[in-house]
């Protein structure tokens, strides 16, 4: 009955857990944020990635498992502020995720990740206030974005699709605190809808459709309870520790646990790399972190998998970049 693809609340661990034991010195230089193109398709302000390319920035590197070839990378103004990270999460030599800073070179503005390992991001995040606010994601690894959501406290508000990947929308969807309420579908590529479907408490109600093609619905067919399948959950934009109160996702426990689920010890999880390892930290790797690289424990590694809470932009001392 369904023809639009959702993902699962569930994020894509880390490929691997780093814990700073080796530094490297600073340095003066280029090609820094230089690895990867931005995917055909989306529709961010690129400009902020110039920020880590060119003279005059001090570049800080760190050689996690001592191989050789720095894993974590900083970008520093001359003021010592932030410019961008990037992170090596595989030690494969190539940059996964790279953070880009705004002006106060500690809260992030721009993130972004390359889940398969293929040189190519797959998904980037934008912030404002520290929040994650929106996402464009390329599901298929295809180097084009095909799906663009926006969020809210934490949960998803509403996201469009490309789904046959030609580059035009075709789906748009709108949630209620993150549950699907409804969906609208172009299946003839004219850029209008021509069936609706309807959700209540995430399941199936009701499909409309527009057979005049004048649109607006014009049929409806209700979906009986026991043919509308298992209900969807809640969509985040980031990633919630298990057994959270939903009603209680988006804000900050301040115990040791940001508020999206990235415990700052030192590790990186979700996806996302705590700052606190990057500057120096002594934590612990995560159990959990395993083989995610390798199509580990995660429906779609595209859902909520790049979260920043501001109280995790620590900026340690003794990073060993002198």
């Amino acid at each position: 009955m369904r023809n639009h693809s959702r993902f699962r609340s569930r994020a894509l661990l880390a490929a691997c857990a780093l814990s700073l034991a080796a530094c490297g010195g600073a340095s003066e230089g280029a090609g820094v944020g230089e690895q990867s193109t931005v995917p055909e398709g989306s529709r961010g302000d690129e400009t902020v990635r110039e920020q880590c390319v060119g003279e005059g920035a001090a570049v800080s590197a760190v050689d996690v498992n001592n191989d050789g070839r720095p894993d974590i990378r900083h970008v520093r103004a001359d003021g010592g502020g932030r410019r961008c990270s990037e992170y090596d999460m595989n030690f494969d030599g190539q940059t996964d995720v790279t953070r880009f800073y705004g002006p106060d070179g500690r809260s992030p503005v721009r993130e972004e990740h390359d889940f398969d390992f293929d040189g190519r991001m797959d998904q980037i995040a934008y912030f404002e206030g520290g929040e994650i606010v929106r996402k464009e994601l390329d599901t298929n690894f295809n180097n084009r974005i095909d799906t663009w959501m926006w969020c809210e406290g934490g949960r998803v508000v509403r996201a469009e699709r490309d789904r046959t990947n030609d580059g035009d929308v075709d789906t748009w969807e709108v949630y209620d605190r993150g549950l699907l309420t409804e969906a609208r579908y172009d299946d003839n590529n004219d850029g209008e809808p021509e069936k609706w479907e309807v959700f209540q408490d995430g399941l199936l109600t009701e499909v409309r459709y527009d057979t005049n093609r004048d649109g607006q619905p014009d049929r409806a067919d209700e979906i009986p309870r026991e043919d509308a399948g298992q209900p969807d959950e809640r969509l985040f934009c980031t990633v919630q520790p298990e057994g959270e109160d939903e009603e209680e996702a988006g804000s900050g426990s301040g115990s040791g646990e940001a508020q999206d689920g990235t415990v700052q010890d030192g590790t990186v999880q979700d996806g996302t790399v705590d700052e606190g390892d990057a500057d120096g930290g002594e934590g612990e790797p995560s159990d959990e972190a395993g083989d995610a690289g390798e199509g580990g424990d995660s429906d779609a590694p595209w859902a909520g998998a790049s979260d920043v809470a501001p109280e995790d932009e620590t900026d340690g001392e003794g990073e060993g970049e002198e």
